[in-house]
């Protein structure tokens, strides 16, 4: 490593550390934020609204109202990009914009969020800190005058200190960085992200405590046959995790449909919270839920409730969230996981040799958020960090796995990048430049291929591979393709004179279109494990337009990023 870049290695890891602080802190003040206004409308607000009858508080309908008619105004006029969960706008922050993010967004953010949940909103503290840890790195960033690539390392870095601190996670913190917004994994990228996401959970537990989110009794596999439930449990989870994602977004065109000022919609949203949350007060409906998720742990709620509560909970959160409320969707992620897993399990634990005890509620909400955010490994990490169980590996690696599996199949995106596909930015194609590059861009035209005839000897093609140093020719007879003869293709021997190309050539070759994208081609090459393909007319597949390499990928990169650069 030579002296400039060391020194640059010390510097990005040094402010790494700064950022570990500084968001450690950042999650500190949160967390106290959310507990003052969580006191003041809970206390002192419902205090002074009368009391209904029958031991239920029909005040609590005004309480997310009124944090909303305060979080609409200053959203819509001080920072619109705090609204909603915050983690897309990380990701197209990193992605688009060279890893700016407005300094006023972390104060605005963190003040509607703790006013949101703080008032009953049913969403989470993960997108809020998130953002806040984001917009801290983005702005020692730019102090320093880093390149762009530096940025981006150190809003990962601030985000992943953030979810540290806030979870006491400080594997998970880093891994959801590195896995939800970053999509790399580099020695250099990962060692600043670790660094500032141990910081900031140590110095929020030097102001909070360290304490385990969830403590449970410990999980000992018992008997390796009940790991097979945790596949189709997995299954199940995955298509919730679908439900889930599609009821976020529909209750948001719904929202967008209604004819009202912006500003006042998260006023209706709150009265919708704050009706079911008279219904169902302390069980974890409204706020973060994890009081909730504690009770269903402890035995508390029967399977019917379970599940009751979990639609009701997908039913807060997305009305909270798709009307203009700030929080994030992790924490009611693992509450949906956790009752809905629980419900399951009540039927799966008489079955024989099935596990008993809270693991499906564990495994619950791992697979749910796995499903919906396309983040599998964050969530295999961070639970057993979160309830100090790591004896939960092997059912969290089956059932998040297949959860994935399922979501990715009935589903393109993720709960993150969904909210920026419907704004017309697909952040998973601009993640790989070899998507925005089409065949044509970097083929090369038939008229300037080289290739051979059937009748051509094998002597000769292996001469021409040495002289070319290519790996394959098309073989054409009167100008149409009727085959393909690769390096793989020819004797090891040298005695080919009397073989002829049409004796051993690849009759009906693996063939590419120009409109196709390099990055659909590639996978094609490597699934058949070939170097280079024929590019035929879609209307005329004997007709060769142009022939494509895995050395045309390497101008492909260069030209994708270039369009990334135009698209920012």
């Amino acid at each position: 490593m030579d002296s400039w870049k060391l020194k640059t290695w010390f510097i990005i890891n040094g402010l790494a550390i700064v950022i570990g602080v500084v968001g450690g802190l950042g999650s500190v003040l949160f967390r106290y934020l959310i507990g003052f206004f969580n006191g003041f409308f809970f206390n002192d607000v419902l205090n002074a609204l009368d009391k209904g009858g029958g031991g239920l508080r029909w005040g609590l309908i005004l309480i997310p109202a009124l944090g909303g008619a305060i979080v609409g105004p200053m959203i819509n006029k001080l920072a619109p990009e705090a609204k909603g969960h915050g983690v897309p706008e990380v990701i197209e922050s990193v992605n688009l914009k060279g890893g700016r993010i407005r300094a006023r967004v972390a104060a605005v953010k963190i003040l509607a969020s703790s006013i949101t949940i703080g008032s009953g909103g049913s969403v989470g503290r993960e997108g809020p800190i998130a953002q806040i840890g984001s917009t801290l790195g983005s702005v020692i960033g730019s102090i320093f005058h880093l390149e762009e690539h530096h940025v981006k390392l150190l809003v990962v870095s601030g985000l992943a200190a953030g979810i540290s601190a806030t979870f006491q996670s400080p594997l998970g913190g880093a891994v959801f960085g590195l896995e939800v917004i970053y999509r790399g994994l580099a020695p250099y990228d990962v060692i600043p992200v670790m660094l500032a996401s141990i910081i900031g959970m140590a110095v929020n537990a030097s102001f909070l405590g360290f304490e385990v989110a969830f403590p449970t009794p410990s999980y000992l596999i018992s008997n390796p046959i009940e790991l097979i439930y945790f596949f189709p449990f997995g299954v199940i989870m995955g298509v919730f995790s679908v439900a889930w994602t599609k009821a976020l977004y529909l209750a948001e065109d719904v929202f967008d449909r209604i004819p009202i000022n912006p500003m006042l919609k998260p006023v209706l949203g709150g009265l919708i919270v704050g009706l079911i949350g008279v219904f169902t007060f302390g069980s974890g409906i409204m706020g973060v839920g994890y009081e909730g998720i504690q009770r269903a742990l402890n035995g508390e709620f029967l399977p019917l409730t379970l599940m009751a509560l979990g639609v009701l909970k997908l039913i807060a959160t997305s009305t909270t969230i798709a009307s203009g409320g700030s929080g994030g969707v992790f924490a009611p992620s693992l509450y949906m996981g956790a009752m809905i897993g629980g419900s399951l399990g009540a039927f799966l634990s008489p079955l024989p040799l099935a596990p008993k005890g809270v693991v499906f509620y564990l495994v619950g909400m791992a697979a749910l958020f796995a499903g919906a955010s396309k983040a599998p490994l964050t969530c295999i990490i961070m639970l057993p960090e979160m309830t100090d169980n790591y004896h939960l590996f092997p059912p969290l690696i089956l059932a998040c796995a297949s959860s994935f599996f399922v979501s990715s199949l009935l589903m393109d995106g993720s709960i993150y990048t969904l909210k920026l596909k419907r704004r017309g930015v697909d952040v998973d194609t601009l993640m790989d430049p070899l998507k925005l590059v089409k065949v044509e861009d970097v083929m090369t035209v038939a008229e300037n291929v080289v290739f051979v005839k059937p009748e051509t000897g094998l002597d000769v093609v292996s001469f021409m591979v040495w002289e070319s140093k290519h790996t394959g020719f098309p073989v054409l007879d009167s100008g149409r393709l009727v085959g393909l003869i690769t390096l793989s293709d020819l004797p090891k021997e040298s005695e080919s004179s009397d073989v002829k190309v049409l004796e051993v050539m690849k009759r009906e070759p693996v063939t590419c279109f120009r409109d196709e994208t390099v990055h659909e081609v590639v996978e094609r090459m490597n699934e058949r494990d070939v170097e280079v393909l024929p590019v035929v007319d879609r209307g005329d597949l004997g007709s060769m337009v142009g022939l494509v390499s895995k050395r045309d990928a390497l101008k492909a990169l260069s030209v994708g990023e270039s369009k990334t650069r135009l698209l920012s």
